[in-house]
């Protein structure tokens, strides 16, 4: 095990139970031919459960510089099968990681709170080349993303991540299983970029419907919580645009309505709505 002295300036709570580890690879199933990426290494624990594991390839992207040669020297003996990358996880390119191993890639790591959504949104971005993604989150933040409509963790997160993918909690961990310890329990979430919304639900898209817009409706319906659609969509749509959802029957019952409100379906329905409406 290599051993490190947690950084607060980069997050660090390193999950130092083995059979933790050990159960988030079984979670993961790794197969001969998997490509996987590995999100912050650390000491390297979850780094030797996978590579245990018959996968083809693992790189791992590290910024603590403390970490990466004593990481290279740990895994030395296993070649070009693993390398560890000094780089921040959000500047890298996965569509050329992905081109160069003609697959798809799978990620997994333990992330550290603050950068939860950044990564989140990238590997959204980066879906058509990630299959999938075990992620260790603060509990909070797999409450957020499995959130029902209606209550208060129901939010942008949900919606796209529901929507682009499809999330599943797979088990709790404690926190006395780090070190140090936080003040919150952890959740080991899946994050299957192969089963979005269309695909899990078996239907195809509206008519036109445009994934880019549906984000940026998204988006401008939290913008204010507190306050309808009708309020929040007056920055993102034009007046006739507007106008057009109030002369129908189904989108003027969207507007008196709160985003979080709104089922994932509801969403897909109201953006399709807005774009026929305005190309009318």
């Amino acid at each position: 095990m290599i051993h490190l002295e947690a950084k607060k300036s980069l997050g660090q709570n390193f999950l130092v139970d083995p059979k933790i580890h050990a159960r988030i690879v079984a979670c993961i199933a790794p197969k001969p031919d998997d490509v996987m990426i590995e999100i912050g290494p650390g000491t390297g624990l979850l780094t030797r459960q996978l590579l245990q594991s018959p996968l083809r390839k693992l790189l791992a992207f590290e910024l603590d510089t403390r970490a990466i040669p004593e990481l290279r020297q740990e895994f030395q003996s296993e070649g070009e099968r693993f390398q560890v990358i000094e780089q921040d996880i959000l500047t890298v390119d996965l569509e050329g990681l992905a081109h160069v191993d003609a697959q798809k890639l799978r990620v997994a790591g333990n992330i550290p709170y603050y950068i939860t959504s950044p990564i989140l949104f990238k590997l959204i971005d980066d879906r058509s080349v990630v299959r999938d993604a075990t992620l260790l989150v603060q509990k909070e933040v797999s409450d957020r993303l499995v959130a029902s409509p209606g209550t208060k963790a129901y939010g942008i997160p949900t919606v796209l991540a529901n929507f682009f993918g499809e999330v599943k909690p797979l088990f709790k961990v404690a926190a006395g299983s780090f070190r140090p310890v936080p003040r919150v329990d952890s959740m080991v979430i899946r994050i299957d970029f192969e089963r979005g919304y269309f695909a899990r639900t078996g239907t195809t898209p509206p008519p036109g419907f445009d994934e880019p817009f549906f984000r940026k409706l998204v988006r401008g319906a939290f913008a204010m919580r507190r306050k309808t659609l009708r309020n929040n969509l007056k920055s993102l749509l034009s007046l006739e645009a507007l106008e057009g959802l109030e002369n129908s029957e189904s989108g003027k019952n969207f507007l008196e309505l709160r985003a979080e409100a709104l089922t994932t379906a509801d969403f897909v329905q109201l953006s399709s709505l807005i774009r026929l409406s305005s190309s009318t």
